[in-house]
């Protein structure tokens, strides 16, 4: 389904920051390991926050006449951290659940608009900006089995493992993912030098990651970072399996960004300027925010005031 709509469509929508903006709010209160997950189960307003930041993001898409990519909140729920929090083991299947559930009811009978697609997400074993704790392939491979193949069963459109700052760690995920029958994409945290977090140049990390499983990856993004961080490192024809971008609002260094109490962002023009450069010189189609971004973000995405 994902490579259909990349084949109809030259620009795609993906979220931008869903976790960091709740975080933010007043009355919302993140879970210390599970984020924002929990929330599906409420408290009332909490969830009510959460739906209300993904309508949003769907309204704006319609409003552009764009389809967009959401992912459920299901980022590092594997099971060692399922049963320590005491939630229930069906979490992943629940949050896919919930996501779903709300694309239907904003669905309505508006069958004719661009999609709304959902991924399920899976996060890193450990710290996304220390490549230096990422376990080996086959460590991945095993710790990331349990929630790829329950993540694998729901009724998402594709699988997503974002925040990889090692390839050896995205190789055992993407071995995982491969025996599913999902479409699924790697994205990995680039530093200011356009390498994945490990020191891999970017095009180096997405051959390698080919080269080590029979059903590669439908394409790559990457996330936590700036489009410039790309744009100065590489030239035109060199990211070809770059399929999309979730980046921060900020040309900060991520590991400098992490665990800051305020917003820190770039002017807004400036940032989007640099998404749709890259989105031109190397055809980038998917564009979305991570750290730093909000609902102007998405509008400016999609050609909105």
């Amino acid at each position: 389904m994902l490579n259909a709509l990349l084949s109809s469509h030259p620009r795609i929508l993906a979220e931008c920051a869903v976790a960091e903006r709740l975080r933010r709010l007043p009355g919302v209160e993140l879970h210390p390991t599970l984020f924002n997950t929990p929330l599906i189960y409420g408290p009332a307003a909490a969830r009510a926050a959460m739906e209300g930041i993904y309508r949003e993001y769907i309204a704006t898409a319609r409003e552009a006449g764009l389809p967009i990519l959401l992912t459920a909140p299901t980022w590092r729920l594997d099971a060692g951290r399922i049963a320590a929090a005491g939630v229930p083991a069906s979490i992943n299947a629940d949050a896919v659940g919930f996501l779903m559930d709300l694309r239907d009811q904003e669905a309505g009978s508006h069958g004719d608009r661009p999609p709304v697609m959902i991924g399920a997400l899976v996060g890193p074993r450990n710290d996304c900006y220390r490549p230096d704790l990422a376990p080996s392939a086959d460590e991945a491979a095993e710790f990331h089995l349990q929630q790829v193949s329950e993540l694998g069963k729901t009724s998402a459109d594709f699988l997503l493992a974002q925040t990889l700052p090692a390839v050896r760690e995205a190789m055992g995920i993407s071995r995982v993912m491969a025996a599913t029958d999902k479409s699924y994409v790697i994205s990995f945290c680039t530093g200011k030098d356009g390498r994945v977090l490990d020191g891999t140049p970017l095009p180096e990390a997405m051959a390698e990651i080919d080269a080590s499983v029979d059903r590669p990856p439908l394409g790559y993004f990457v996330n936590c970072t700036h489009p410039r961080f790309l744009l100065n490192a590489y030239s035109p024809g060199q990211l070809d399996r770059l399929i999309g971008i979730q980046a921060n609002g900020s040309a900060k260094d991520v590991t400098l960004l992490d665990g800051s109490s305020i917003t820190v962002a770039d002017p807004l023009p400036a940032w989007t300027a640099a998404m749709m450069e890259l989105h031109l010189n190397h055809q980038v189609p998917i564009l979305g925010g991570c750290c730093g971004t909000s609902l102007p973000h998405l509008r400016a995405l999609a050609g909105l005031k």
